[in-house]
C-alpha cells in the first residue's frame, strides 16, 4: 500500500472514530509486497486488544487465501469474538488499486454491549432481539466466527490454559505443537520478532519453536498430497 493511500484511509478512520465513538473500533491491516501483513493504523483498538503490527486474524486471512476481494467490495454482518469472549458485529472493506490488486483490509468492529442493556426491555416490547444475536444465530453457517486475538500471549491462552504456563509447568510435546499449530494459523509467525516473544512465553528455546513449525509444515505438505 502506498504512502497516499495509507494517509487516506487512516484520515477515514480517524474521521469515523471521532463521529462514531468508542463503541467502534477501526483497524487497518497493511499488505506487504512480499508476503505477510501488519495492522498499520488502529481506532480505538481497546475493544479488542490489539494493537500496531499485529497479525491478521485466522478469518481475514481466510477471505485472502479464498481470494473473495476478486468478486466482493466488502464482507460485512458477520461475528467478531474478542480474547475474553467478548461479541462484536463485524465488517471488512477490500482495499484494492486501479488494477484490482488488493493492497489491505479496513476492518469495523462495533460493541453492541452498551445499547443491549440499555434497549434490552424496549426491544423485547417491540418483539425484536439485538442485531449481533440475529447474526450470531442466522449466519453461523455463512460466516464463522472471527476471533480478534490482540497479541501472541492471547492466542496461545486460547490453546493452553494461562495458570499452567504461569506455574512454570513442563509442556507435553502435543501441547507445544498444539500452540504453535494455532499460532502459525493466525499468521503469527508473519511478524518478524514474534519467535523469541513465543519461546519465551511457552518457556521454550527458539530452536525448539523453529522445529516444531518445520515439522507443521511437513505434515501440511503430507496432508495435501
Amino acid at each position: 500500500m502506498d504512502n497516499e493511500l495509507f494517509r487516506h484511509y487512516k484520515n477515514i478512520m480517524n474521521y469515523f472514530g471521532e463521529i462514531l465513538g468508542s463503541n467502534y473500533e477501526f483497524v487497518l491491516h497493511v499488505l506487504n509486497p512480499n508476503g505477510g501483513s501488519q495492522i498499520g493504523h488502529i481506532v480505538n483498538g481497546e475493544l479488542s486488544g490489539r494493537s500496531l503490527s499485529g497479525p491478521l486474524t485466522n478469518y481475514a486471512k481466510k477471505l485472502i487465501d479464498e481470494k473473495v476481494y476478486l468478486n466482493n467490495d466488502h464482507v460485512v454482518n458477520y461475528v467478531g469474538e474478542g480474547p475474553r469472549g467478548k461479541k462484536f458485529r463485524s465488517s471488512t472493506l477490500f482495499i484494492k488499486d486501479g488494477q484490482g490488486q488488493l493492497q489491505g483490509l479496513l476492518c469495523i468492529n462495533f460493541d453492541a454491549d452498551t445499547y443491549w442493556k440499555v434497549a434490552k426491555d424496549v426491544l423485547k416490547l417491540a418483539n425484536l432481539s439485538l442485531d449481533i444475536k440475529r447474526i450470531e444465530n442466522n449466519n453461523d453457517q455463512e460466516h464463522p466466527v472471527e476471533k480478534l486475538t490482540g497479541n501472541v500471549r492471547d492466542i496461545i491462552y486460547t490453546v493452553i490454559d494461562k495458570d499452567i504456563l504461569e506455574s512454570g509447568a513442563q509442556l507435553s510435546p502435543e501441547q507445544k505443537k498444539l500452540a504453535i499449530s494455532k499460532l502459525k494459523e493466525y499468521g503469527v509467525f508473519d511478524i518478524k520478532g514474534t519467535i523469541n516473544e513465543v519461546a519465551e512465553i511457552m518457556g521454550m528455546s527458539e530452536s525448539s519453536v523453529y522445529r516444531y513449525l518445520q515439522m507443521i509444515s511437513r505434515n501440511e505438505k503430507s496432508d495435501a498430497i
